[in-house]
């Protein structure tokens, strides 16, 4: 075992056995990951051609002192060569989202809360100190608020569904699971954050050294077992390579966190400048003359500016790359010219809908550190259909009531905030900023412009489109739903037996209205 891990190991022996449900397995791995990265470092000055990993044991003086010296210089792409593929369960929705979800270089397949049924002992990632007889009352009335709100909503959804799938209705039972899949995606709301979920998730040896080195900077316990759970699995293989990764630093020691009451104003002053505008994601800034910028950058690039530029640029039609399901856009020398157009979007989604916005990680979000969040007063987003429905939303705002009285209690009984954030609802609005370029926002707007998308993101997304068009017309022809940017393609849905229902392609963007 390399020395660093021992040193860790030592340190934290008593954390790693209160979360001792975490399980990190190293499902698979670059054969020698330490020598694979200095063997490409030593490639790049090599007269001999390509130097590979084994070549490295011939010489472990010179390879030492490169990894020294590379590491110490900041020259790190080599480290980027060698990949792991961990399979984890057992960790929390609030760790995900805060730490492993929080960057744009990983991937990962996790268990889906709107596909899969949560089970009642899914939520056992908690804090030790939140361990009691009371926590495990609520997660349990967590569980039931969430089997009966898919009771209460069935008959609703059901009629709803049968209305745009009128055909479907002679035939019910073939079509049980897809209802009870949409009744399962509204009343997740209602679930804590210390639901835990499975999942694949792949990163490369220097996203690992990161997490090392920021493994205390949300003050998580959790993100620490996590953290040394992944180094023990890649030391089994390589124990040159953890030996190697720099000591953790809290980049956050001089930086204020929030009380309630400070949450509580800046929440009130987010919320207000959404509420004049009237919508969930408000464009706050935009780059200017984005018809102008886009001809003199087309002329440069492409050695032409023609009356049909724009077209030929921004139209998934005429630029198919932008349609494409690989949306290998990167590689296309047109498509490269919208990654100069920049906007920005004040927005706030339920962190069960920005778990999924998230993901789209080549746009940046100012995602806050959760608990700074925390007004302690009644703070939660409610799906359409919840108010739609009397006996559902009892039971949600019931629940909701409970949730916020128990966080209450446990704050003036000394709990901190960053312990109490396991207990926040799925339902618990993140408020924050969003930037990117048009490129990677279209990406985002054509997945989640489709009707089946989740419901918070696709009103988000409608949201900002059509400021977009009201600000800049031309940009209205250009943006819509998937089957709407491949109406010429057969079939004009890709979703094939998730078909929506109804003919977006024919739709306008003003006309874009739905329900489940």
């Amino acid at each position: 075992m390399s020395f660093v891990l021992q040193s860790y190991l030592e340190k934290y022996n008593a954390l790693l056995e209160n979360f001792n449900h975490l399980k990190v397995e190293l499902i698979d791995h670059a054969a020698s990951p330490f020598n694979l990265g200095i063997a490409s470092a030593r490639t790049c000055y090599s007269s001999k051609g390509i130097l590979l990993p084994e070549d490295m044991e011939k010489n472990m003086e010179l390879r030492d002192k490169i990894a020294v010296s590379t590491m110490n210089a900041g020259h790190l792409t080599t480290r980027q060569h060698a990949h792991f593929v961990f399979g984890i369960s057992g960790v929390s929705r609030n760790v995900i989202w805060q730490f492993l979800h929080a960057h744009p270089y990983y991937n990962s397949e996790q268990v889906s809360q709107r596909y899969v049924s949560i089970r009642g002992d899914d939520w056992f990632t908690l804090p030790e100190s939140l361990k009691t007889t009371e926590i495990v009352d609520f997660h349990k009335n967590a569980i039931t608020s969430y089997n009966n709100l898919i009771k209460a909503l069935k008959p609703y959804i059901e009629e709803e569904y049968f209305s745009v799938f009128r055909a479907r209705k002679n035939s019910k039972e073939k079509y049980e699971t897809q209802i009870h899949k949409r009744c399962m995606e509204i009343a997740r709301y209602v679930m804590p954050l210390s639901t835990t979920a499975y999942m694949y998730h792949t990163i490369n040896a220097l996203t690992l050294y990161r997490y090392v080195r920021m493994m205390h900077y949300f003050k998580h316990d959790e993100i620490i077992v996590l953290v040394l759970k992944m180094l023990q699995a890649v030391n089994r293989v390589d124990p040159l390579l953890v030996n190697e990764i720099p000591q953790p630093e809290d980049f956050s020691a001089n930086l204020e966190e929030n009380d309630p009451l400070s949450a509580l104003k800046l929440n009130s002053g987010f919320d207000e400048k959404l509420k004049k505008s009237g919508v969930i994601s408000r464009l706050v800034s935009a780059t200017e003359n984005p018809e102008k910028i886009i001809k003199e950058i087309a002329e440069s690039a492409l050695g032409y500016c023609d009356e049909n530029i724009l077209d030929k640029i921004f139209n998934a039609e005429m630029n198919s790359s932008l349609s494409d399901t690989l949306y290998p856009v990167t590689l296309d020398v047109q498509a490269r010219i919208l990654n100069h157009l920049q906007f920005t979007f004040q927005k706030k989604l339920s962190h069960t809908a920005d778990s999924q916005e998230q993901r789209h990680r080549t746009l940046a979000g100012a995602r806050p550190k959760l608990y700074n969040q925390i007004s302690l007063h009644d703070d939660f987003i409610t799906p359409f259909f919840i108010n739609e429905v009397s006996a559902a939303k009892d039971i949600y705002n019931r629940f909701m009531e409970e949730n916020f009285v128990l966080l209450n209690k446990l704050y003036k009984n000394g709990e901190t905030l960053e312990r109490l954030s396991y207990l926040l609802p799925n339902a618990f609005p993140v408020r924050f900023y969003e930037s990117g370029d048009y490129l990677n926002f279209f990406h985002k707007w054509k997945a989640r412009l489709c009707y089946t998308s989740q419901e918070e993101i696709f009103y988000s997304s409608l949201d900002e489109v059509k400021q977009l068009a009201d600000r800049f017309s031309f940009f209205k022809k250009y943006i819509g739903a998937p089957c709407y940017l491949r109406k010429t393609i057969k079939p004009v849905c890709p979703e094939g037996d998730k078909y929506c229902g109804v003919k977006v392609w024919k739709l306008s963007l003003d006309e874009y209205q739905r329900k489940i």
